[in-house]
């Protein structure tokens, strides 16, 4: 397609302009009345859901727990308990995506950088895109530029999303009995970025190591080159409770074997172990 000179876009526009004005609809009141009707909907939806919610969710006889499942959901759900110490918060998977930044960015110096600054100039390029490229092409086929960094965009949202609903974390007991037993010995030597440590001794950096349930439980058990033995100061239990974390943790394998070979997740791993 052939670029016009200013003037002729000039004059395509003004007769564009002079033929919807005498053939076209004005704003008001058609367009106005249009947006207050769609409008008016979504109000009336919104409150008709919020009535078949409450319509069909029950009390419960309980006042401690939550009622009876409705079509939307229960009224209200089981009552907080401050007592709990393994509750493990994670986002909603629309800000999945804030959750791996904040796991990128883990330096207190640069959380401002990964969930303000970042995701705001990702939304400053989008809203861009359309005064950055002013071609009059439409064919998608014809803007390669534009295609490509928008389709950029979604692909990375998309893949911090789902790095994020699949990020290792201190779940259930493993997130507190685990982590406060290996604090005990294991942040002088090691390093591990999830829990803080950041040691300078001589242990290997267990975020590159990645190790598993059983090269942590064989580590920490039998110990090998500089590090120490620890059957002496924990007992098995303990022992298996810290190698299910730090194996969930790094991403080395969520599932651990107990003791008699019976397999058991995280969270069974740490049962029974007290606090120290």
């Amino acid at each position: 397609m052939p670029r016009l000179t200013a003037r002729e876009r000039r004059e395509s526009y003004l007769r564009e302009y002079a033929y919807q004005k005498s053939t076209g609809k004005p704003f008001f009141p058609y367009a106005l009345l249009h947006d207050t009707i769609v409008n008016f909907f979504f109000v009336l939806l919104i409150v008709a859901l919020a009535v078949i919610w409450y319509v069909t969710s029950g009390t419960g006889h309980d006042p401690n727990h939550g009622g009876a499942s409705g079509w939307l959901g229960p009224r209200y759900e089981d009552r907080a308990d401050p007592a709990v110490e393994t509750y493990d918060p994670r986002p909603e998977w629309y800000f999945f995506f804030l959750f791996e930044l904040l796991r990128i960015f883990s330096n207190p110096n640069l959380i401002l950088l990964g969930t303000i600054i970042i995701p705001t100039i990702w939304i400053g390029l989008l809203i861009g895109i359309p005064f950055l490229d002013r071609t009059r092409e439409r064919r998608l086929s014809r803007r390669p530029i534009a295609v490509g960094f928008a389709g950029a965009m979604c692909v990375l949202l998309l893949v911090l999303t789902y790095k994020g609903s699949v990020a290792p974390g201190a779940s259930a007991a493993t997130g507190v009995l685990g982590q406060k037993l290996s604090n005990e010995q294991c942040t002088t030597c090691h390093t591990l970025k999830e829990t803080g440590w950041n040691a300078s001794g001589p242990g290997p950096n267990l975020n590159s190591v990645k190790p598993n349930y059983q090269l942590a439980l064989d580590r920490i058990t039998n110990g090998k080159g500089g590090m120490p033995s620890f059957k002496s100061q924990f007992d098995q239990k303990k022992i298996e409770c810290i190698a299910t974390y730090i194996a969930s943790i790094t991403n080395g394998g969520s599932e651990s074997t107990a003791a008699g070979g019976a397999p058991s997740s995280p969270t069974q791993a740490c049962a029974g172990v007290p606090l120290p």
